[in-house]
Formats: structure tokens, sequence, C-alpha cells
């Protein structure tokens, strides 16, 4: 089961118990510091056991809407007229509202956040694809995008691309439906999807006849 960071911690203004996801007192509304371990999804108001298929299937219009609202909260504006140290306390709430939306808005960070709070890492050191018939793919869609010479080449290694990132994300799909979670399998298809998202990067920033940089 995913773990909650429920914790509770004290108003330094008025000594209200709050959540340590709180951005703000529940009683005298000043904004609040949030720990380094918060977790981004209690943040933004939207708990990981909230959020369908253990936290992985996230409404993309939700979350942008949730990120907005808890960052009104710390708009400069709103805040001209506080003391100095609530001013820096949300300036600090801002970057890790932004840091929370980046990371759980994209597949592959979300994937690599959500194994992390399971206390698995996504990529532990030393780890490398072993898969014969994957690393083929990979370096035959590598290999046609170093060749693209003209925009319809790169067009279509873009497509067949989309297909495997299509296919990826369909089988994390079927494994975060599972509880409990197979936090390996999850690791192993993470990995697919780092491969397929640093190319369609490389993909993104190709030029046809210029040989592109891609990221392993």
């Amino acid at each position: 089961m995913a773990r909650r960071y429920t914790t509770q911690k004290a108003c330094a203004h008025c000594g209200t118990s709050n959540a340590d996801a709180s951005l703000q007192c529940q009683k005298c509304e000043t904004l609040q510091p949030l720990p380094p371990t918060v977790d981004y999804y209690e943040v933004l108001g939207m708990p990981r056991d909230s959020v369908p298929r253990q936290g992985w299937q996230v409404d993309l219009g939700t979350l942008k809407s949730q990120w907005r609202r808890a960052l009104a909260l710390t708009h400069p504006d709103r805040l001209v007229h506080k003391p100095e140290k609530e001013q820096h306390v949300g300036a600090h709430q801002s970057a890790i509202l932004n840091k929370a939306y980046e990371t759980i808005r994209h597949p592959l960070s979300r994937v690599v956040y959500l194994l992390e709070r399971q206390g698995v890492e996504a990529t532990p050191e030393g780890t490398s694809m072993t898969d014969p018939a994957f690393l083929m793919q990979v370096m035959e869609l590598q290999e046609a995008l170093e060749e693209a010479e003209e925009q319809s080449a790169v067009e279509q290694v873009d497509a067949v691309n989309q297909s495997y990132l299509r296919e990826v994300l369909s089988q994390l799909d079927e494994a975060f439906a599972t509880t409990p979670l197979d936090t390996e399998r999850v690791q192993k298809l993470a990995i697919q999807l780092r491969y397929w998202t640093n190319i369609d990067k490389a993909i993104r920033e190709c030029q046809p006849g210029k040989r592109p940089e891609l990221f392993h």
C-alpha cells in the first residue's frame, strides 16, 4: 500500500496543528513551511489513494486546476503586505508546487516518483536493459533517426516511436491496476519508458540531415 504522509505540524503563528502538506493554517490562514519530504500529490490536494491506479492514472485537467488553485495562495501580489518571513515561505511553496506539477504531469517522472514513494529506485545504479528484442528495437529506431535526411523520414521514426510509447504506457496502466504493486515489473517498464521518451525528445529537437543528440 502506498504510504501517506499525514504527520502534523504546528502553526508558528497561532499554534494550530495542520497536516504537513497544508499550504496555510486552517485557523489563521498563515502560509505554512513545507517539509522536504512532502508528498507531491498531497500538496496539490490530490491524495494518491484518490487517484485511480495507485496515483498513476492522473487526469491532467484536474491536475492543472489543482496546481493553479494552490499557486494562487502563494502569488506575490497576495503576499505583498505579509511579513517578509511569510513571503519567503510563499516563494518556497511555489517552487515545490511547480516541481510537484511537472513531476506528476509527465509519465516518466511520475512513474519514477511513484516508485520512489514505494522505496524503490526506478533505475538503480548499474541497471541496464538486457532484453535483446527490446534493445534491437531501440538501436533500429536510433539508427533510423540518425540517418534521416528528410522531414518525412523523421516523421516515420516518430510514428513508430509513438506506437512504442503507447504500448509501454498501456502496460503501465495494467501494472498499476494490480494490488499489491509489482514494483519489479513497473521498474522494468520505467526503463523502457525512459528509452522511448529520450528518443521522443531527440525527435522533437531533430533537424533532418543533422546528427541528433540521443540520450540513454
